[in-house]
């Protein structure tokens, strides 16, 4: 985790300096804060189940939400209607189930700039040839 922070406060560095090469913009550092969110959420829920451990004098616990744990029985899906344009809805999902998929989006949102923005980098670098005259190869 100390790395990460140390890689986003490089970054912030980068993107307040005019003269850095490749410059990350606010949304490259938006995404790489999200993935830091994403591992510090998780760090904090492993702490609270320790925590939970702690207070249940180091046995595990089942917790309610892993006990009631049920799967909704399977939708049976629909031939579109011709008058409705064929409009199909999803099932509800609950709260941390949205989150979860709205975390996983920006999580592969931010691996696609990262690695375009590397792939940039890496061609502009390949793309840089130096051109020494052979007089000065033989001082």
């Amino acid at each position: 985790m100390s790395q990460k922070f140390q890689q986003f406060y490089w970054l912030c560095q980068q993107n307040l300096d005019p003269s850095a090469m490749p410059r990350p913009t606010s949304q490259d550092l938006a995404g790489f804060w999200d993935l830091l969110q994403l591992s510090i959420d998780d760090v904090t829920a492993k702490f609270d189940e320790l925590q939970l451990i702690k207070s249940n004098g180091w046995q595990l616990v089942e917790s309610p939400e892993k006990q009631e744990l049920k799967w909704p029985p399977p939708l049976l899906k629909r031939q579109p209607s011709k008058g409705r344009g064929g409009i199909m809805r999803e099932r509800s999902l609950d709260l941390q189930d949205r989150q979860r998929q709205e975390a996983r989006r920006r999580l592969m949102a931010a691996k696609r700039a990262a690695s375009f923005r590397q792939n940039s980098a890496t061609e502009r670098a390949d793309s840089i040839e130096i051109y020494i005259p052979e007089a000065q190869t033989r001082l």
